[in-house]
C-alpha cells in the first residue's frame, strides 16, 4: 500500500531494501510501516509469518513488539499523574507498599521513585535475557522477587541502566493506582480510543487468530520456533503484540503532539505529556555505531523512549524491542511529522538498522520543513534584516532592536559587515524562514552569487527585539 508524498521510486527502493535486509539478516518475515501527517502512508511486507505452513506476512499480521511496549506503559503512568492520582517523584513504596520492606542499596541511598523506574535509573541490573523469559510471571512470583531478590546493582539515581524489572514494577503501580489490571487500564486508555482492535497483551490469543507471525531462532543452520511467552504480571515491560495498521495509529497519536499549539486536546493523553516523554530525563550517552554506519549521536532516555540529537535527521525519537523470536524498532522525527517502524520474527532481529536506513532515504527525498509558521515577532525581525541587507544600513525604517543590539556591535561595524557580505554575494531575496521557536529562527536569502544564512534571537520583552544576529555567507 502507498499514499505518500514521496516519489514511487523512493518507496520502491525502501521495499527492495527491506527485502535485502531480511535476506541479509536471515529474518523469516518482516513488516514495515511509514507514518506521515497522521496516517499510515506506506507499508512493506516481506517473507513468512509461518515457515512451516508457508503463510506469508500480510499488512495485518500481528508481531510481538517487546520493549516498544515501554513507552505506552510510561504514558499510562503520566496519564495517572495528569489526573492527580500519583506523583512521579514520590517514593515507589507509596504505590507499591511491599517495596517499603526492600533493603536499600546502601543505608544512605535515596528512596526509589516512580521517576527512577521510568528513566531506568533505579539502580537495578540490566536484565534482558532474564526479563524476556518471564513475561508470564504470576503476581505471587513478582511479589517473591520484590521480597527476596537481589534488586540493586548500585544506589538509585546515579546512572542509567536498562531494567525490565523496573517497568514490570510500573505495571504493578498501574494496577494498584487504577484499581484494575494494567492490561485493562492500557486497553481502555489507549487501545480502544485509538482503534487498535488487533493489539493485545495476550499473544497466545493473537496466535490463535491465524494472522500471527510466529517467532523463530536460528542456531547455525537449524531453524526452530520459539515458544510463545504468555501474558502475565510483567508484560508492561514488553508484552504487546500488534499489527502495522494498529501501531501506525499509535505512532500518529504520538507525533500529533507536535507542534505545541492552542487547539483543544483530543486525547487520550494530553499533548504536553507526550512531549515530556522525550526529554533527556536520564544521563546522556553516545551509543556505539554499527559497522559502516554514521558515528553514534548523543542520546539519552526519556520515559520509555530514547532521544537522539542526530546531526543529519534532527531530533530522533526511538526505541527497540527484542524477545525470543522477535525484533522490532520504532523511529520518529517529530519535527518532520513522520515515523518509521519495523517488526521482524527472528530472535533479536536488529530492526533499528532498517528503520534508520529508511529514515535516511526519506530524508534525502524530502528536506526538512518548518514545524510551525514563524511568529509575528520573528517574521518582523527577519524582514528587518532583509531590509537592512538591501539598504546596506542596519538602522532606518522598522528596525526592532533590543537595547543591547547596537551597544554590543555599533551600527558602523554592522554596516561594514553588510557591505562586505553584499559585495561577495550580490543582491538577495528571502528564500525561507525556519523557526527554532517563537523567539528565534534561521533564515536564508537567495543571492546572485550564493546565499546568506542568518540566525536571529529575540528578547523576552513585550515588544520583542533582535538581541542577537549572526550572518554567514555561502558562495555559489
Amino acid at each position: 500500500m502507498s499514499d505518500s508524498e514521496y516519489p514511487a521510486t523512493v518507496l520502491a527502493e525502501i521495499d527492495a531494501a527491506s527485502a535485502a535486509f531480511a535476506e541479509q539478516e536471515r529474518i523469516p518475515g518482516l513488516a514495515l510501516g511509514i507514518v506521515q501527517e497522521g496516517r499510515l502512508v506506506h507499508a512493506t511486507t516481506v517473507g513468512l509469518a509461518d515457515r512451516e505452513a508457508g503463510r506469508r506476512v500480510e499488512v495485518g499480521t500481528a508481531f510481538r513488539i517487546a520493549s516498544m511496549t515501554k513507552n505506552m506503559t510510561a504514558l499510562a503512568i503520566l496519564s495517572l499523574r495528569d489526573r492527580g492520582w500519583l506523583q512521579i517523584d514520590a517514593p515507589l513504596a507509596h504505590y507499591l507498599p511491599q517495596f517499603a520492606a526492600v533493603k536499600p542499596a546502601t543505608l544512605d541511598s535515596a528512596p526509589v521513585t516512580v521517576r527512577h523506574l521510568l528513566t531506568h535509573t533505579a539502580g537495578f541490573v540490566t536484565d534482558d535475557p532474564w526479563g524476556d523469559r518471564v513475561l508470564g510471571m504470576t503476581p505471587a512470583e513478582l511479589d517473591t522477587v520484590i521480597a527476596t531478590g537481589h534488586l540493586f546493582a548500585r544506589p538509585p539515581g546515579l546512572a542509567f541502566e536498562y531494567s525490565n524489572l523496573g517497568y514490570a514494577l510500573l505495571g504493578r503501580v498501574l494496577t494498584n493506582v487504577s484499581g484494575e489490571p494494567y492490561q485493562a487500564y492500557m486497553r481502555r486508555t489507549f487501545l480502544e480510543p485509538l482503534g487498535m482492535a488487533h493489539t493485545t497483551f495476550d499473544a497466545p490469543a493473537a496466535a490463535a487468530r491465524g494472522d500471527y507471525a510466529f517467532g523463530y531462532r536460528l542456531d547455525g543452520e537449524t531453524w526452530s520456533r520459539e515458544r510463545i511467552e504468555p501474558d502475565g504480571e510483567v508484560g508492561a515491560m514488553g508484552g504487546l503484540a500488534t499489527t502495522v495498521p494498529d501501531y501506525a495509529r499509535y505512532v500518529s497519536f504520538l507525533l500529533g503532539a507536535w507542534p505545541a499549539r492552542d487547539e483543544p486536546e483530543s486525547g487520550p493523553v494530553r499533548r504536553s505529556s507526550v512531549r515530556e516523554m522525550v526529554l533527556w530525563h536520564a544521563p546522556p550517552f553516545v551509543p556505539d555505531a554499527a559497522p559502516g554506519a554514521r558515528a553514534g549521536q548523543p542520546s539519552a532516555y526519556g520515559y520509555g523512549l530514547t532521544h537522539t540529537a542526530d546531526a543529519l535527521l534532527g531530533m530522533r525519537i526511538h526505541h527497540a524491542g527484542g524477545l525470543p523470536g522477535y525484533g522490532s524498532h520504532v523511529l520518529m522525527l517529530p519535527t518532520r511529522g513522520w515515523g518509521v517502524f519495523a517488526f521482524g520474527n527472528r530472535t533479536y532481529a536488529p530492526m533499528s538498522r532498517l528503520t534508520l536506513d529508511v529514515a535516511e532515504r526519506l530524508h534525502a527525498a524530502s528536506p526538512p520543513r518548518a514545524l510551525a509558521d514563524p511568529s509575528p515577532a520573528l517574521l518582523r525581525a527577519v524582514n528587518a534584516v532583509v531590509a537592512a541587507y538591501a539598504s546596506g544600513r542596519i538602522e532606518g525604517g522598522d528596525r526592532p532592536f533590543a537595547v543591547n543590539f547596537l551597544l554590543d556591535t555599533p551600527a558602523p561595524l554592522r554596516d561594514t559587515e553588510l557591505a562586505s557580505l553584499k559585495q561577495r554575494l550580490g543582491a538577495g531575496s528571502l528564500a525561507r524562514i525556519e523557526p527554532i521557536h517563537a523567539l528565534a529562527g534561521r533564515f536564508v536569502l537567495a543571492c546572485g552569487n550564493g546565499r546568506l544564512n542568518g540566525t536571529v534571537t529575540l528578547s523576552p520583552e513585550a515588544d520583542s527585539g533582535i538581541q542577537k544576529l549572526v550572518l554567514s555567507a555561502v558562495d555559489a
